[in-house]
């Protein structure tokens, strides 16, 4: 039987963010993305919020459903023109769940943390720990298509990572004795190879 997230995270205290658009008032010419970016023109309406949610907020949650082909994903798109910082994405937690610890990971950073990869991260839920992992561009296509749309005037590609949830006993992936069922839910989009 594949574990579902509620054997994991479900059942975890997340901390609480407030309104998010009383707390946040961003502005793009404190970007520190490189200086051939230009916005893209929106086209409908989901690009003119997915715009607007960056130019008041400095991040948008892009969240896409459960299919044939995999589990359900979030990712933000903005980290890296607001903050400097790569795109996070979250792999097989409900919506809900993603949603609300990316917007923490943007709180965080708009208040001047960084993650670095492979490094334990105590401060996104009560009781456990998560890490980040860069995402291979191969993935790219695949799993962020409206980032890749945003930061397509780039002439390098953007960073991103992968939030990377434990298991019951908290072990990540890489780690002797994790309950490998949980990839199921968790694909990895990295090669896995922490740094010592």
């Amino acid at each position: 039987m594949l574990p579902t997230t509620s054997d994991g995270l479900e059942n975890y205290q997340f901390q609480y963010v407030p309104e998010l658009r009383r707390s946040i008032s961003y502005e793009w010419s404190n970007s520190m993305i490189p200086s051939e970016y230009s916005l893209p023109v929106a086209a409908d309406d989901r690009d003119r919020k997915l715009l607007s949610d960056i130019n008041s907020l400095g991040w948008h949650v892009i969240n896409i459903f459960e299919d044939e082909t995999g589990p359900a994903f979030s990712f933000s798109v903005g980290f890296y023109l607001s903050f400097g910082a790569p795109e996070v994405l979250i792999m097989g937690l409900k919506h809900s769940i993603a949603h609300h610890l990316i917007n923490l990971i943007g709180l965080r950073l708009k208040n001047g943390k960084r993650y670095r990869e492979y490094e334990r991260a105590s401060d996104l839920a009560e009781g456990f720990d998560c890490t980040f992992v860069s995402i291979g561009l191969e993935h790219y296509e695949e799993y962020l298509g409206y980032a890749n749309w945003f930061y397509r005037s780039l002439n390098q590609p953007y960073p991103a990572t992968q939030l990377i949830w434990p298991d019951k006993q908290g072990k990540f992936p890489w780690e002797a004795g994790y309950d490998e069922r949980f990839l199921e839910l968790q694909r990895l989009l990295s090669d896995l190879s922490p740094e010592k």
